[in-house]
């Protein structure tokens, strides 16, 4: 085995117990082999020979162990802390606090930021706060500013309206000749026969009921989509014709022609009075359906002097003891939806558009070889009778609807008669206007101005 240290080899604690190790290990080793010999005689001499091998490797053991128990080793002499330690330590520690300082003042700025970042949301939302705050009062104000001037508007209307039912009271001067009165009286006449004897006989008959309603429905629609072109006007008068030949009495042909007057009359009053080009077609449509029914043109003016009484022309004057709603419906007055009296303005648009689609039927000229069943002279008669009434706050406006319609064929027609009766117009008519409402005094500038526009062009 060796001498377990060799002299040039230090003796350590360490060194004697690596030897002693090793000693260890190969007694293990021999021990291990010993177990595993059998008993058995066979294997005698191997296990005498594993003994004579372990016994000087056990002697030697005990020599090292009775070796170490008499060497004595020193313990090593303790550390001495040197200034290079505590340097290093110090820095150590100075490390550590930087790095606390540091996370201190990273958390701190985060938080700093987190409420910067808050208080910017804040300004912000207040920001916008502030904005949608204001917005609301503006649109407050506005609508309050809205409303305060419909008000005003509103009573405005109302004083006007008030205004034109004083004007209405009966006055000394005759307001209506005593041919358009008769005139008048007799289509109010007969309005009344429709609503109180005719109207009451279609009601009571399923079957009539039925078919009138129907057939109103296709009326409606024809007129309602009508076309300012010959081809479409003539298709809708053969429709409407189509209609009333299909009627089975004599007195449901007189209610289809009532409906269809109905119509054409609504049709005028929605629609002609933003569009006057309009009231042709409707016109030509009439004219083309009272050739084959002459009865249609006592229908329209029943309708038409129902709503519009300035047809005839007549001003409504309210008599004593007549109360407001009935002089209201009278003249052609309506209720807004609050149940005000609507305005002259809108009342005006109204009448001319119901009295351009009258101009539009006196001048249509005629129409296939047949001639026109309402002619113009229906129109003189109108012009002049109006020009003979003490004129209205709307008389200038009527007068000027009339010439632009019909004035041109009543032109071509008259001639010098006519050209004498605009002179009229234009010098003591126009002046004798009263009121200083809107509406007449509009009417009469812009009328004026038409007469001129006439007198340097020849032309209407």
């Amino acid at each position: 085995l060796g001498t377990p240290f060799p002299a040039s080899t230090p003796v350590t604690a360490r060194a004697v117990d690596d030897q002693g190790d090793r000693y260890r290990e190969l007694v293990q080793k021999a021990q291990v082999r010993l177990s595993g010999v059998a008993k058995d005689k066979t294997q005698h001499t191997r296990v005498s020979a594993c003994q004579a091998y372990a016994h000087p490797i056990q002697r030697e053991l005990e020599e090292t162990r009775l070796f170490l128990s008499k060497l004595s080793v020193d313990k090593p002499a303790p550390l001495i802390k040197s200034d290079v330690d505590e340097n290093v330590a110090d820095t150590l520690a100075k490390v550590e606090q930087m790095r606390h300082d540091f996370e201190n003042q990273r958390e701190q700025k985060k938080k700093a930021d987190e409420a910067e970042k808050a208080e910017a949301v804040k300004k912000v939302e207040d920001a916008k706060q502030a904005e949608e705050t204001k917005k609301a009062e503006a649109t407050k104000k506005a609508a309050e500013e809205v409303k305060q001037a419909e008000e005003a508007e509103k009573a405005k209307q109302a004083e006007e309206a008030k205004q034109a039912i004083e004007q209405s009271k009966p006055i000394e001067t005759p307001t209506t000749s005593e041919q358009a009165v008769l005139l008048a009286k007799r289509y109010r006449d007969m309005y009344s026969e429709l609503m109180n004897d005719l109207a009451p006989k279609i009601r009571a008959d399923p079957q009539k009921r039925a078919h009138c309603f129907k057939q109103r429905g296709l009326v409606t629609r024809g007129v309602g989509q009508l076309k300012d072109s010959w081809e479409f006007i003539g298709r809708t008068a053969d429709s409407i014709k189509s209609i009333l030949s299909a009627s089975a009495s004599a007195d449901v042909q007189d209610w289809m022609l009532n409906l269809v007057a109905k119509s054409l009359v609504k049709q005028a009053e929605r629609e002609v009075s933003v569009a006057p080009h309009a009231a042709y077609p409707l016109a030509a449509t009439a004219v083309l359906v009272m050739q084959a029914y002459p009865k249609l043109s006592d229908m329209l003016m029943i309708r038409l002097v129902k709503k519009c009484p300035f047809v005839v022309p007549q001003y409504m004057a309210k008599q004593p003891g007549q109360n407001t709603d009935d002089f209201i419906k009278a003249a052609g007055y309506r209720r807004n939806d609050d149940g005000d009296i609507e305005s002259e303005g809108i009342y005006a648009e109204r009448m001319t558009g119901m009295l351009a689609l009258f101009a539009a039927i006196v001048q249509m000229p005629d129409i296939g070889g047949q001639p026109n069943p309402f002619p113009v002279h229906h129109g003189w008669t109108w012009l002049a009778r109006i020009i003979n009434m003490p004129p209205r706050a709307i008389s200038p406006l009527l007068v000027q609807t009339f010439l632009s319609v019909a004035g041109p064929t009543m032109l071509g027609v008259y001639g010098r008669q006519m050209d004498k009766l605009i002179s009229v117009l234009a010098t003591t008519w126009i002046a004798s206007v009263a009121g200083s409402s809107p509406l007449a005094v509009a009417g009469k500038s812009n009328l004026t101005t038409f007469i001129n526009e006439y007198r340097s062009s020849g032309s209407i």
